[in-house]
């Protein structure tokens, strides 16, 4: 019985002192909303985040020095883009990507930083912007209708 309860104790020590599963907070796939030439909209999901992180989750460009640090270009037409944090219509917690000019590079690198109280995260996202689509109409022939007959040709 002594030994029993000698090894209860160890087993329930040595899980203790095991590796504990820690869900920290991150960020799914970009979902792009938008094309070259237009005004850049896009989502990205967040992942294993609960209330509280999601309330002082502060989203944000991360600086021209980090840019550099990672050996990634910053253009100008970044500084116009707007980050926010909401739910999605199907309820899921994203982070909404904006701007109010269009965009015409076709290549757009982010590198966001995204920081919370517990921690920081820094994510590059490279989005290839794709001319628009246009609805493709096929011109159709006339058609002549079935009861008329091509007049013969009569030679002079």
């Amino acid at each position: 019985m002594r030994l029993y309860l000698t090894a209860a104790r160890m087993v329930g020590l040595l899980l203790g002192f095991g590796p504990v599963a820690v869900f920290a907070l991150g960020l799914g796939d970009i979902s792009l909303d938008s094309a070259l030439n237009e005004p850049f909209s896009a989502e990205i999901p967040l992942e294993s985040v609960d209330a509280a992180e999601l309330a002082e989750l502060k989203v944000s460009l991360a600086s021209t020095d980090t840019f550099e640090r990672y050996g990634l270009d910053r253009p100008a037409f970044l500084g116009d883009f707007r980050f926010t944090v909401a739910e999605n219509s199907n309820g899921v917690p994203v982070i909404s990507l904006s701007s109010l000019q269009p965009v015409s590079e076709p290549f757009v690198t982010l590198l966001l930083d995204v920081r919370w109280s517990s921690g920081r995260l820094l994510r590059e996202y490279t989005v290839l912007l794709d001319p628009p689509l246009f609805e493709n109409t096929v011109v159709q022939p006339a058609v002549q209708p079935a009861n008329t007959v091509a007049a013969p040709v009569v030679a002079a």
